[in-house]
């Protein structure tokens, strides 16, 4: 009797999922590193670049999302990656 009970309690638990992000050089991605969530969690992200440098582009899992600077994961019912990429900003020194 005692182990059906626990069968049933386990069975309630809902399932986690992992979403890895990353950075390169010259920025951040926050929260950053690898974090489980629960099913159908939501999660916002947060991208922001060094000064003097700007977002070139960010990656979920593995393709481009375009160089924003926030991204939220919604309903997460699988893991996913993020990761940012960062580009140093155009000088007037660049045009001569």
């Amino acid at each position: 009797m005692k182990y059906v009970r626990y069968l049933e309690i386990y069975s309630s638990v809902p399932a986690a999922y992992t979403i890895t992000a990353s950075a390169g050089s010259n920025g951040s991605v926050t929260p950053s590193g690898s974090a489980r969530w629960p099913t159908e969690a939501v999660r916002p992200f947060a991208i922001n670049a060094n000064t003097g440098y700007h977002v070139a582009d960010v990656l979920v899992d593995g393709s481009s999302v375009g160089a924003v600077t926030t991204y939220t994961f919604n309903n997460v019912t699988a893991d996913h990656t993020i990761s940012a990429s960062f580009a140093e900003n155009a000088t007037d020194s660049d045009w001569n």
